[in-house]
């Protein structure tokens, strides 16, 4: 029961916990200039922040580019082990006497060349200036993406104030439109007239607000926030002075030339469309790849004693042979022609045996070894 109401408990906060995060999240800032409208715009417009996300695989692209100026190189190993058995391959039974331990190794090097390798790297670090450039033009978009929706709720801030002012000025104007009318100055028509355009100026009212608010939802919508509950609560705090501009035409134009990133952006793709021509072309030409490689394999058996066994059980049925084939020759009645008549003298030494017979001689041992 108490596990039960622990978790109980536990979930409770969790819940609770999201609930609180969901909240903080969704309640917009009290006080907002324009500085940290844009900061927030960075920080959480989705579509700014997928443009900035096209960074780094464009910057990834130039390395591999780079890196393909170089020499592929490859490097292979394994380890393997057979035990000692018998087994059957296309009717063929082959006897593995002993444990064995195998290993292998591989080394490979490559290196291509070709026209289209060395301008790579050149259309890529192209791409990648168009990138940076759309990355830029996206912040001056978002710049005056927000600004423009940050002056569009002062607007409506102030349409709303001068409503505000409006309706105030009609209530005087019925209070006075009924005074005149009690004390004859006035009829009953001029009073409801001044009621009408109350009601009118009421009604602005009301849409002046439903304008203010729909334009600060819109606004954090742009910041990449979401509206919250108390968007009213939300004040503006930038103040714009009036300055008489004084721009150049000519200058104006060469600002626009020289820094503009939605141009800039374009003249990179022309210089990498350029290159990928050339590149193209360069194809018809012909391209150098050299390769090496290096390749081993060892293997060890792991009981020697067996080996040693086998050999020496193979070295005395030789030396067996060797005096059977001595007794067959010594009885002939005429001699073979061989030299010695074909016999052998020593069949222990002719088989690989020490002069006892019982072992192999020590040589041969350590070869096995």
């Amino acid at each position: 029961m108490r596990r039960r109401i622990g978790l109980s408990l536990s979930l409770l906060l969790c819940l609770g916990a999201g609930a609180l995060g969901a909240q903080a999240a969704v309640q917009a800032p009290r006080q907002l200039s324009l500085k940290q409208a844009l900061d927030l715009a960075r920080q959480n417009s989705p579509s700014y922040r997928q443009t900035l996300n096209d960074a780094g695989p464009a910057g990834m692209v130039v390395k591999a580019a780079q890196a393909a100026l170089f020499p592929t190189l490859g490097v292979g190993g394994g380890v393997g082990y057979s035990g000692a058995g018998r087994s059957t391959f296309g009717g063929t039974t082959f006897n593995q006497s002993s444990p064995t331990i195998s290993s292998s190794y591989s080394f490979s090097a490559s290196w291509g060349l070709s026209l289209r390798t060395f301008l790579t790297p050149s259309i890529d670090k192209a791409q990648e200036r168009a990138t940076q450039e759309n990355i830029a033009s996206a912040g001056v978009n978002l710049i005056s993406d927000v600004t423009g929706q940050y002056l569009a709720v002062m607007r409506a801030t102030a349409t709303l104030e001068v409503a505000r002012q409006q309706v105030a000025r009609n209530s005087d104007f019925v209070s006075l439109a009924r005074a005149r009318q009690q004390v004859g100055q006035a009829n009953m028509l001029d009073v409801r007239q001044a009621d009408v355009t109350k009601a009118n100026a009421d009604v602005q009212l009301l849409q002046a607000q439903q304008a203010e608010t729909e334009a600060k939802i819109e606004l954090l919508r742009r910041m990449g926030l979401p509206s919250g509950a108390d968007v009213d609560a939300m004040t503006l705090t930038e103040s714009f002075p009036l300055t008489e501009p004084t721009f150049d035409l000519a200058q104006l134009k060469s600002m626009a030339h020289s820094s503009n990133p939605a141009l800039k952006a374009v003249e990179a793709q022309h210089d990498a469309a350029s290159i990928s021509v050339r590149a193209a072309k360069g194809d018809r030409l012909p391209s150098l790849s050299v390769s090496t490689g290096l390749s081993g394999y060892t293997q060890q058996f792991t009981n020697e004693s067996i080996l040693l066994s086998n050999a020496l059980r193979s070295a005395q049925g030789t030396e067996a042979n060797c005096v059977f084939q001595n007794g067959i020759l010594s009885r002939l009645t005429s001699p073979h022609p061989s030299p010695n008549g074909g016999i052998i003298a020593d069949c222990n030494s002719y088989a690989g045996l020490d002069a006892s017979g019982a072992a192999l001689q020590p040589s041969i041992a350590d070869a096995i070894r």
